[in-house]
């Protein structure tokens, strides 16, 4: 019985180092992203391509503001889905049933694999590649 609650550490202990690791990348992505758009280049530049007093539906029209919008917004439903998804009953009942006591170590890494996902696309976007 001892060893299979060493066993059952291996995956928590696992979960909990890949969480970690998306709050120390979480933290680094928000705190340094101005720093660290173009390496070399300095701080963020104000773009000076977009018209100063641009009306929201000539905005919502412009591909380079559009396209950006709805990758923002896709990537807020992603980790919306999959917060409410894994608080369903059926899927509580599944896990638990193939994860026992590591439910909660399962949740907590699909919540951290999903932000990681949203990080590295939102990063991705935010660094200036098309």
């Amino acid at each position: 019985m001892a060893a299979l609650q060493l066993l059952m550490m291996v995956p928590a202990l696992g979960s909990f180092l890949f969480t970690f690791g998306t709050g120390v990348e979480l933290v680094r992505f928000v705190s340094f992203r101005a720093l660290f758009l173009q390496p070399g280049t300095g701080p963020a530049q104000h773009r000076t391509d977009a018209a100063p007093h641009l009306q929201w539906e000539a905005a919502l029209r412009d591909p380079k503001i559009l396209r950006p919008l709805m990758v923002d917004v896709g990537l807020i439903v992603l980790f919306i889905l999959q917060h409410s998804l894994m608080a369903t009953q059926q899927v509580k009942h599944w896990t638990r049933s193939c994860f026992g006591v590591l439910q909660r170590s399962f949740y907590v890494f699909c919540t951290a694999l999903t932000l990681q996902v949203g990080v590295s696309i939102w990063g991705t976007k935010m660094g200036g590649e098309d």
